[in-house]
């Protein structure tokens, strides 16, 4: 392992049947500066990744690229590559467990949400998940606000990949409802018109 890595483990001292440990490892990326990247694996709750990706805006660090699944019922396997931006905290120092599963309050001074396009396909077509792929104006906080949108609304990515290019976000999710439950049809037309409110217009 690189030397400034760093990996940490769940302090728990006993993992449930079908739970494995939660762990993560975070070491910077050779030959590019201010780029790091993150590894997490094992059980982690509902929510996590939004939790994950807003803890991380607020010490100014961005996740560039990368993707997370739910790999059992219970386990997930995750990599990130993270950016800082001017006067972030140490993405050394920072405890990624503890921002996984630390809801943050409501930030009414959150940036909105702006959309360039979007795309959603149905659950029939992705073994009971939403897909939705979103275009967006890129900003830091920008996936944090996105995830928590679609929580807001009772929907968890089970899967998601995402990815900056230039200024833009372009992000794909497969969401479920509570408890991994198939989104209904009336909750599907909900978020896409929900989703068509958040488009930048054009004229």
């Amino acid at each position: 392992m690189n030397g400034l890595a760093m990996k940490r483990e769940s302090t728990t001292d006993h993992t449930a049947a079908g739970f494995a440990p939660t762990g993560c490892n975070i070491e910077p990326i050779a030959a590019r500066p201010n780029a790091y990247r993150l590894d997490i694996t094992g059980f982690l709750a509902p929510g996590w990744t939004g939790r994950l990706a807003a803890g991380l805006a607020q010490h100014r660090v961005g996740i560039v690229r990368g993707e997370a699944e739910k790999v059992t019922a219970s386990n997930w396997r995750s990599n990130f590559e993270l950016k800082t931006a001017p006067f972030a905290k140490d993405p050394l120092s920072i405890d990624y467990l503890r921002l996984a599963g630390t809801e943050l309050p409501y930030d009414r001074d959150a940036g909105k949400i702006a959309l360039l396009d979007f795309v959603m396909e149905p659950s029939s077509r992705h073994q009971g998940s939403l897909y939705i792929q979103v275009k967006g104006v890129d900003r830091l906080g920008f996936l944090g606000d996105l995830l928590d949108y679609f929580s807001m609304r009772c929907l968890f990515p089970v899967k998601m990949t995402v990815e900056t290019v230039a200024d833009t976000a372009v992000d794909r999710f497969w969401l479920r409802g509570v408890a991994g439950s198939i989104p209904s049809e009336s909750i599907t037309a909900s978020i896409k018109e929900n989703l068509e409110m958040l488009l930048i217009r054009t004229r």
